[in-house]
């Protein structure tokens, strides 16, 4: 692996390393904007003290300081983009038993008017996010389910799916792939319509999901909990009674639709 392709690798797996040496990088370019003395001695004889900047910091060059930020900022913006995009085709073809097929076939998706579309929306999915392994990887099959998955045909509806998937969290997409391991509910007072709970069972679901996970962080079970709660008012799951207070959380039709997309 080059050197690259490790500093790319660090930027999806460790973002607040990369984001750390890139501050270091942008306190050297300011350094590098400071008035001299003499401009200082004439900013301070003139009053112009409203363009100055906390003392601890210096006097700086106010139109060259915007200058080096925005250069800066452009410049990791650039380093994320390019890297999320590289992770997300690597694990693409990961997830390939045979590459020079998955080669042809992403080939002929990019160059297709339908595909090219789909493509940049996966993209902007993966752009709106801060740098993260767990979504590259559900955005990495559907990539690989929609190229593999007729898209002329289906054209319409995937760009439905991925638009369920955009409005979900990465952790709410790991729970709904999850579905098959998701426990049984113990319910205590409820209501019900039919088969289906009406009442809140959002406590009770978190609760037996982290205890089937070892989950026993109180932060990490919150994250759970919202999470779960995302999957509930989005309508993708929703909980069916078994037997006498006991409940099993089922994925709507809605949430079926999404499946095929983050579990390839």
């Amino acid at each position: 692996m080059s050197k690259g392709e490790l500093i790319k690798k660090e930027i999806i797996g460790h973002p607040d390393h990369y984001f750390g040496a890139q501050g270091k990088s942008l306190d050297a370019r300011l350094d590098n904007v400071k008035l001299s003395a003499e401009e200082e001695s004439e900013i301070q004889s003139q009053h112009a003290k409203k363009f100055i900047r906390d003392k601890a910091l210096g006097l700086f060059k106010i139109g060259e300081i915007v200058s080096e930020i925005i250069n800066w900022n452009e410049s990791v913006d650039e380093d994320l983009k390019e890297a999320k995009k590289e992770y997300l085709l690597a694990q693409y073809f990961e997830k390939n038993d045979q590459n020079e097929k998955a080669l042809l076939q992403l080939k002929e998706f990019l160059s297709s008017p339908q595909g090219n579309t789909l493509f940049n929306k996966i993209l902007r999915i993966l752009d709106d996010s801060p740098p993260d392994m767990e979504l590259a990887n559900h955005l990495s099959s559907a990539l690989q389910h929609v190229v593999s998955n007729s898209f002329y045909q289906l054209f319409e509806q995937h760009k439905y799916a991925l638009s369920q998937i955009e409005k979900l969290t990465p952790q709410a997409l790991t729970i709904l792939s999850d579905h098959s391991g998701w426990p049984l509910i113990q319910l205590g007072s409820y209501s019900a319509n039919g088969t289906k709970v009406s009442s809140d069972w959002l406590m009770e679901f978190t609760d037996a999901y982290c205890r089937s996970k070892g989950i026993r962080d109180s932060g990490m079970t919150t994250r759970v909990r919202h999470s779960i709660n995302e999957l509930i008012s989005t309508r993708l799951i929703e909980a069916h009674l078994t037997g006498q207070k006991g409940a099993r959380c089922v994925v709507t039709a809605v949430g079926e639709s999404i499946l095929p997309y983050i579990n390839a």
